[in-house]
């Protein structure tokens, strides 16, 4: 593959002024993705995005319509697959007459700004939007991710071949393995009255009575920290990445009044222990913040503030309890709390890539016309999802898992895997072990960086030629300049 190119993109604008800083944010977005630092120039420039071609620069055409469309609180477009440059791209706002026939600028700020979920019709039962609410969801097309799409051709329009450069830290992709703790205990009053009383007095699970009492006794063992399948997962799934070399995000609660939230004390034994022992390894510990903080700004800094202690050390990664998000009010209060990383977008009922994304990016807020200065690295593929949504059996959703690694490094993305501390728990998720030794072993067969979220950040960001999240938004920010420079 060919080195990042060590020059910057130079890119003019000449398109509806109220829609410049969107398009700077969508235009410094896909370079980012296609491997390329950019200014933003008045003139000379390699790329010119607006109404008419101007010079010798590569013509990205802007559509009329488009600037009003996405000012709309509500905007369904009509999406069509068109061919330019040999590769296959969603047009959603076609420009006629011209050599590319669609804005693929506001396209890519139409995924990347969630313009879908800014006011969005309906949600689940748990104020989530649905999956089947998207355009892509209702195309069934969950799996494509459109933005690195536009990303790639403009890379080919450029010249450049439409295979990137090794850009996480040698590695041409990157695969997170993350870990929700909801629970440190099975031995707790809510399970103990399931297994004595729904389970085998009243015999739910409707299995032999031999059945019953070994489950029963099993159960009964775990109050046993050592033999907690709760426990047991944490320390098996660490073992296995030790043994791969791969190095995760695991996200703690550290409160909740919900009955959603099965809380444990980070005080406890048990708890020191384990973070301890995450410590030692060099993993990340991140916060797994309580169902309702979502949307609750001083539950979210109590929450914080005791991981924090518990732990010694600042919080960079965050993931909401339930996959809760509304935008953009949960990104602000995550970005105020000081996390540098989120990993929270992704659909409870289906895998794949929400927003048609599968790199790091910085979310913009529609209500405040600007970027929130928190990268979001979306969610790929929960195991609850596989297991729960859509009843799929283990050996289906390790296949749906390769599928997704797969596209993920084809595109030169970054996949985010969820394992829950339960994937060792063979009374209620039998033959998830397997899965994520399966999933464990794919993500380091070569193709991937092995690194937590917020070191699969910083690698994304340091290839792209940025030192820092604040030159990026100051590259973003920043009003054209004059240039002289001419193509060389």
């Amino acid at each position: 593959m060919e080195q990042l190119l060590d020059n910057e993109l130079r890119i003019s604008l000449d398109c509806d002024p109220a829609f410049r800083p969107p398009a700077r944010y969508a235009l410094a977005t896909l370079a980012m993705i296609a491997g390329y630092r950019v200014r933003f120039v008045v003139s000379a420039s390699h790329i010119h995005y607006g109404n008419a071609a101007n010079g010798e620069a590569l013509w990205l055409p802007a559509s009329p319509d488009a600037p009003r469309l996405l000012r709309r609180e509500r905007l369904a477009p009509e999406a069509a697959d068109i061919t330019v440059a040999g590769r296959r791209v969603l047009s959603l706002f076609p420009v006629a007459d011209v050599p590319i026939p669609t804005d693929i600028v506001a396209a890519a700020f139409f995924f990347l700004s969630l313009h879908e979920e800014w006011t969005a019709g309906r949600h689940d039962g748990f104020g989530r939007v649905l999956a089947s609410e998207s355009l892509l969801g209702r195309r069934g097309e969950s799996d494509r991710p459109v933005v690195s799409e536009y990303a790639l051709l403009l890379r080919v329009l450029l010249g450049a071949t439409a295979e990137g450069s090794a850009r996480y830290d040698g590695f041409s992709a990157a695969a997170v393995l993350t870990h929700d703790i909801d629970y440190l205990s099975k031995f707790t009053p809510g399970l103990l009255f399931r297994e004595v009383v729904k389970n085998f007095l009243f015999n739910r699970t409707r299995t032999g009575f031999a059945d019953r009492m070994l489950r029963l006794r099993e159960y009964l063992a775990f109050r046993q920290r050592e033999k907690d399948p709760y426990v047991l997962s944490i320390a098996r799934m660490l073992e296995v990445e030790r043994r791969l070399g791969i190095t995760g995000s695991w996200l703690f609660k550290a409160g909740g009044t919900d009955k959603r939230d099965v809380t444990y004390s980070l005080r406890s034994t048990r708890a020191r222990d384990i973070l301890a022992l995450l410590r030692e390894a060099g993993h990340d510990i991140g916060l797994h913040p309580s169902f309702h903080a979502h949307t609750d700004a001083s539950m979210l800094a109590r929450e914080a503030r005791r991981l924090r202690r518990a732990t010694g050390e600042e919080l960079r990664s965050i993931r909401q309890h339930y996959l809760r998000f509304v935008y953009p009010q949960t990104w602000r209060q995550q970005a105020a709390e000081g996390f540098t990383v989120d990993s929270t977008l992704g659909f409870a009922e289906q895998e794949g890539f929400r927003n048609g994304m599968c790199h790091p990016f910085l979310p913009w807020d529609l209500e405040t016309g600007s970027p929130i200065p928190l990268w979001e690295l979306p969610l790929t593929v929960m195991d609850g999802t596989l297991a729960f949504y859509r009843g799929l059996s283990p050996r289906d959703a390790g296949r749906r898992i390769a599928g997704l690694l797969d596209v993920t490094a084809s595109h030169g993305g970054a996949a985010v895997l969820l394992f829950h501390n339960t994937t060792y728990d063979a009374h209620d998720f039998p033959g998830w072990g397997t899965v994520f030794e399966d999933a464990a072993s794919r993500v380091a067969d070569g193709r991937f960086l092995t690194a937590s979220l917020p070191g699969t950040v910083q690698a994304w960001l340091r290839s792209s030629g940025y030192s820092s999240t604040g030159e990026f938004l100051q590259v973003i920010n920043s009003e054209p300049v004059d240039s002289s420079l001419h193509f060389g």
